[in-house]
């Protein structure tokens, strides 16, 4: 017994080592970014003093190098800007240089046209697609207003399906309010991409941004105040400070008290100057509190190239009112999963919305990842600031979401060993008259044609069946509804599009109710409807048995409590004068020690 109690004693201050978790490896190719500027003679009206190019041009500094990127002016018809190709320094200094043509003498807008020229010429990598979209106008491609009419139907119908089926992303910038904002969020919604208004042309640099976090997310320092630190882990990092007309000339003061400006000479600073922003890129700076002499705006960030990097599980642009959403975080280090548990134990992560008070992320089921979920989101568009603080350096990340009315529910009723999904759509009735709705499914598998299928209504459930889904085969469902709402105006609510694969048709976990059910005391009831009969005493089990003899033979061996007591009062003075000289040493070594392990990841 004795041995028994020192040795739980000893256990108590035991250590567990921790696992590393498998993560997926990289994409080998980068990302396939193409960029769509309408160049129409409406422009000259909504972009009088062509800021389409300085926006161009920050857009073209913010890609990172490898992914494969291709700029493109459309109207009457689509002719290549800059061809496709990987980006690094020519490219961007030749596209910088091509971003000077962009003009506003086209006759029509012919958005049908840049789409499909695009999708025939422009991607050619394996890795993520977006294609990036700015326009002013309505689709224009002739005086007969029909003829716009049908091309604007067939993107609806028959190009949307297509990006769906490509898996591109699209993200929308519409310039001025004349924009077709219905036919810009509708290729945004329905292809997980992304849609913005730049209210003027003034407003298009931030947009742009927007388009390339979306894109291609890069991790940023927190900018409080105009001051940000730098720590050793930075090999590098570009400050995007917007500014206006009368504003005084950018500054930056490093950590010893100079001051950088645009006249500065030094080799490790590159500056670009524009009439509404500088981008200040400096490499391997100063370790230390920076700080930013300008006026202090929302929309400044300070990107970073670096090692340590926070990383997010995939965050969905559209984001349903009654969904809740569930973000993980993690570290890495060259790409690798960090599970060290003295890294792990520096860390703190707080995920902000808007302005509310930040939640503190939890360690989830696996090592090194950080877990939090947000739910009863307002409709409408939504800031996420995921901030992570390791003690002696802090990383940032910022996204946005849109929360969207979901007037119809989809559920699904899956018939594994068939390998059959039924698709069940159900409208909100406070919202949609469900007299006279239609649902049309654009299905398209493994990559063929999609292929229109109407839902059959049934019961006011409209039910889309698809049958025989062969395995290892990617199935993606888009939807167009027709309805109107209660009191008779047109309505086409947006129902979120479906990949169907075999995760589908996976096993479900195991049940755990048996064990929820005992635990809060509740009855179980058996499938089929029925109570578990309880005629007979449940049997002792294997450990309990094995437990009875132990325990009658401690009840006739009485212990010598007072004997006990004083192994305890030994063993607690032990702890406690071992414990102090212990926190000592701990607080002494603390920093040194968080110092150590970044140079070792680094």
């Amino acid at each position: 017994m004795f041995r028994s109690l020192i040795l739980a004693v000893f256990c108590t201050f035991g250590l567990a080592g921790g696992s590393a978790w498998a993560q997926p490896a990289p994409a080998e190719d980068g990302d396939d970014i193409q960029v769509l500027i309408d160049v129409s003679g409406s422009m000259k009206q909504n972009d009088p003093d062509n800021l389409r190019v300085e926006a161009g041009r920050l857009l073209v500094e913010l890609l990172p190098d490898a992914s494969r990127t291709g700029l493109w002016l459309f109207a009457e018809k689509t002719v290549p800007l800059i061809a496709s190709d990987k980006v690094d320094s020519a490219w961007k200094q030749q596209a910088g240089k091509a971003l000077a043509n962009i003009h506003s003498r086209g006759l029509y807008t012919h958005i049908e046209d840049a789409i499909s020229t695009v999708l025939s010429q422009g991607f050619k990598g394996n890795g993520r697609k977006h294609l990036i979209l700015l326009t002013d106008g309505f689709v224009d491609i002739s005086k007969d207003i029909m003829q716009s009419a049908d091309s604007r139907e067939r993107i609806l119908s028959e190009w949307i399906p297509k990006l769906q089926q490509q898996d591109i992303q699209v993200q929308t910038v519409a310039l001025s309010d004349q924009a077709d904002k219905e036919l810009l969020e509708k290729l945004a919604f329905e292809t997980g991409g992304w849609a913005e208004v730049a209210q003027s042309a003034d407003r298009l640099q931030r947009s742009f941004l927007k388009m390339a976090q979306k894109a291609v997310p890069k991790a940023t320092l927190p900018l409080r105040d105009n001051k940000f630190n730098v720590d050793a882990g930075v090999q590098e990092f570009s400050i995007l400070v917007f500014k206006t007309a009368q504003a005084a000339p950018t500054q930056l003061v490093m950590p010893n008290g100079n001051k950088l400006a645009k006249q500065t000479m030094a080799a490790n600073v590159s500056w670009l100057e524009s009439r509404n922003y500088d981008l200040i890129t400096v490499r391997q700076p100063a370790v230390g509190e920076w700080r930013l002499l300008a006026e202090v705006d929302p929309d400044n960030q300070v990107m970073i190239v670096t090692d340590l990097k926070l990383q997010l599980s995939e965050i969905p642009n559209f984001v349903g009112e009654h969904e809740a959403l569930a973000i993980e975080a993690h570290f890495t280090d060259r790409d690798k999963l960090i599970t060290h548990a003295d890294f792990l134990g520096m860390l703190s992560l707080e995920l902000g919305l808007d302005r509310q008070p930040p939640l503190k992320m939890t360690p989830a089921g696996k090592p090194g990842f950080f877990q939090q979920s947000l739910s009863g989101l307002a409709l409408g568009k939504h800031s996420l600031k995921i901030l992570a603080d390791g003690k002696t350096f802090k990383r940032e990340i910022i996204s946005e979401i849109e929360v969207v009315a979901t007037p119809i529910s989809v559920e699904r009723e899956i018939d594994a060993a068939q390998r059959r999904v039924r698709l069940l759509l159900k409208p909100d009735l406070a919202v949609v008259e469900p007299a006279g709705m239609v649902v049309n499914a654009q299905v398209s598998r493994g990559g063929n044609p999609p292929e229109t299928q109407a839902a059959s209504e049934k019961d006011g459930t409209w039910q889309l069946e698809l049958a025989e889904l062969p395995p290892a085969v990617t199935t993606k469902v888009g939807f167009n509804v027709m309805a109107k709402d209660r009191s008779g105006k047109p309505l086409a609510p947006a129902v979120k599009p479906l990949t169907i694969d075999d995760s589908w048709f996976q096993p479900a976990e195991p049940a755990t109710a048996d064990a929820h059910a005992t635990e809060h005391g509740q009855h179980v009831v058996a499938e089929g409807g029925h109570e578990p009969a309880a005629e007979h005493p449940p049997a002792a089990s294997a450990s309990e048995a094995h437990a009875q003899p132990e325990q009658a033979q401690a009840a006739a061996d009485p212990t010598n409590w007072w004997l006990v007591g004083g192994i305890l009062l030994a063993i607690n003075l032990l702890f406690g004068a071992g414990g102090f000289f212990i926190h000592r040493f701990l607080k002494k070594s603390e920093a040194e020690q968080h110092q150590r392990l970044l140079e070792r990841l680094s």
